[in-house]
């Protein structure tokens, strides 16, 4: 599928946010927020499946895009706010930023060196997220037999135990209290991040299984019992919290300030030069 940027944009602010908070009176903040958030990532990460043959994914690997959800006319009020936002992107000392985000962080965000390993980018710094901790924190549990949680843990060979599984341990946790790596101790013992935990049980299980990496984990009745709160990796901007701040009356520029600490938001012109080919999107299973 190929289409132009704003149409694109267009497609992943409809599919990343909820029809009900679209059609919220006050919802035209956010409808920009992530308008120039979308935009700012799908920018940032042209290419990221060139090996495959296209831009950018429609699954959250990437950003949410679902195809078929375009302009509607000129009564259309997402595409109308959407389209003022036209070319504006976040920015960090002249550069397009990595701008990630995600659905609710639990009342603190974290950095993406401690969830991925690498540098820091100082605008991708752990903050506070009072608003998004004043709802409910997304607490949620995840219960699974031994013999199911063995068989998913082997399906990868980063966090394979072999035929036994003792103890799963938070070995570290980051500075916003999320596990940071995590002991598996079966017949192997490997040590791996916790994200990549996460991904390996969301393979197997299902994206509400684990639904981030602030958890705590035991064993009860031949179970383990994972029990924690947010939803996705942390890093960068909180959907919820978001949502929350264009409600109490914040701007654009005030909730991304936030969430990016250091940026600017400004027009890609200034910052770099558009791409001229439509982007092309792939379906992941």
């Amino acid at each position: 599928m190929t289409l132009p940027l704003e149409e694109y944009v267009l497609g992943a602010v409809r599919a990343e946010l909820l029809p009900r908070t679209l059609q919220e009176g006050a919802a035209d903040p956010l409808i920009q927020v992530q308008a120039i958030v979308s935009r700012t990532y799908a920018i940032a990460n042209l290419g990221r499946h060139a090996a495959e043959g296209f831009d950018l994914c429609d699954s959250a690997h990437c950003q949410l895009y679902r195809p078929g959800l375009r302009t509607e006319g000129p009564t259309d009020r997402v595409a109308r706010v959407v389209a003022e936002t036209r070319e504006e992107v976040v920015t960090f000392e002249g550069r397009v930023i990595q701008a990630l985000f995600h659905s609710n962080c639990g009342g603190h965000t974290t950095s993406a060196s401690s969830v991925w390993g690498g540098p820091d980018q100082p605008y991708l710094r752990p903050v506070v997220d009072t608003f998004c901790a004043s709802m409910s924190p997304g607490d949620w549990t995840f219960a699974v037999t031994e013999s199911d949680l063995r068989r998913a843990l082997n399906s990868d060979p980063r966090t394979a135990v072999g035929s036994t599984l003792h103890r799963i341990e938070v070995t570290d946790r980051n500075e916003s209290g999320r596990a940071g790596l995590l002991t598996l101790a079966g017949s192997r013992t490997p040590m791996v991040r916790a994200e990549e935990f996460r991904a390996v049980m969301g393979r197997v299980f299902g994206p509400q299984a684990i639904r981030s990496t602030w958890f705590t984990v035991s064993r009860r009745d031949g179970r383990f019992v994972f029990a924690g709160v947010g939803y996705g990796h942390g890093v960068g901007l909180c959907q919820v919290g978001a949502t929350l701040r264009a409600r109490s009356g914040q701007s654009p520029i005030e909730i991304i300030a936030h969430y990016f600490p250091g940026t600017r938001v400004e027009r890609a012109a200034v910052a770099l030069a558009l791409p001229s080919q439509p982007l092309h999107i792939g379906e992941i299973p």
